[in-house]
């Protein structure tokens, strides 16, 4: 990907830089930082990393006083887009976050203090990839400003990459921390960050249960939930079971069977009938419309399939008639005895 598909546009980038640039010359007379900048062109003279004091003046100082003064007082004579565009700079963020993505047209800040959060972010002067190559990722990166401008989020082009190098347990908080914040405020592109989405306990106890880091990570989460209301249980169950069969599918693969059907309850195996298509409708008649997972190969393996059902959604009361019924059938081998726990 090339590094000009995560820039603003030219002609953005420049009305960005302009503006911030008016800004900072009315700090700086404002507090008297450099001493030899009085207009833009005397700010233009001088290297970014010179002008660092006097952007840190600005988010040191009363962010928030300083931009409403500048657009009220106008001294760079300012359309009244412009003073619009500069007047939504009153909902920047500052401060610590990590980069942990890249993706077509942005990065993905991820700041996580509590509650988590994730922003799509591009830069207005030099491209992500000429301060750290991809492979890098997560990289923790401080004194940052983000700021809206044209619907989008964008850095100042002031950044402190801190030298740490993420990895083990450490990292694992990090994608855990990604996830959450995804799941609550989704990847936020424009400021200011919108309020929560208030989920339903259905659609908490599913993210709880979607994978097993979060399952250990959530387990009190889960515990309560599922107490709440038989609803939640057989959700519960049902996420379980989902789990169970994707793995099972592998294990299967592993054990050289060519096709299984099996009835899982959790992430129990309690019953293992003979293939047979006859097996397949009565378990249609026993799972709700939509309910039961077909049988689909965890892998595509050529001339082999090993197949499983989710069966999370058909009480244990069910699965019992089912495997009684296929007992008495006389057109199907002896089903093994079902264990249920």
């Amino acid at each position: 990907m090339s590094e000009a598909d995560r820039r603003l546009s030219e002609e953005s980038e420049q009305r960005f830089l302009d503006l911030y640039a008016h800004l900072l010359v009315y700090v700086n007379d404002r507090f008297d930082v450099i001493e030899e900048i009085e207009t833009v062109a005397d700010l233009e003279q001088h290297y970014t990393d010179e002008l660092l004091p006097l952007r840190n003046t600005l988010y040191n100082e009363s962010t928030t006083d300083l931009i409403e003064d500048f657009v009220e007082q106008n001294p760079a004579d300012l359309s009244e887009a412009d003073l619009e565009q500069v007047a939504a700079w009153t909902d920047f963020i500052t401060g610590e976050f990590v980069v942990v993505r890249y993706r077509e047209d942005d990065a993905i800040f991820l700041d996580w203090t509590e509650p988590p959060k994730t922003y799509a972010v591009r830069p207005a002067r030099l491209p992500f990839a000429d301060l750290w190559d991809e492979s890098a990722l997560p990289v923790p990166v401080s004194s940052v400003a983000l700021l809206p401008f044209e619907d989008q989020i964008v850095y100042d082009g002031w950044i402190g990459i801190k030298n740490i190098i993420f990895g083990g347990s450490l990292s694992t908080d990090i994608d855990d921390e990604y996830e959450e914040a995804k799941h609550r405020f989704g990847i936020i592109d424009s400021l200011p960050a919108p309020e929560e989405d208030e989920k339903t306990d259905a659609e908490e106890l599913r993210f709880y249960m979607k994978n097993k880091r979060n399952r250990e990570r959530y387990a009190s989460e889960i515990e309560h939930l599922r107490e709440k209301s038989d609803e939640l249980e057989r959700i519960y169950h049902q996420e379980m079971g989902k789990a169970r069969a994707r793995s099972l599918g592998r294990e299967l693969r592993e054990l050289g069977l060519n096709e299984a059907y099996v009835a899982i309850y959790d992430d129990r195996i309690i019953t293992v009938p003979p293939p047979n298509p006859r097996f397949a409708s009565y378990s249609k008649r026993l799972c709700p419309l939509g309910r039961l997972t077909t049988p689909t190969s965890t892998t595509s393996i050529p001339k082999r399939e090993s197949t499983a059902y989710d069966w999370s959604c058909v009480t244990v009361d069910a699965i019992s008639l089912l495997v009684g019924s296929l007992e008495n059938s006389n057109t199907l081998s002896p089903t093994p005895k079902a264990y249920l726990w």
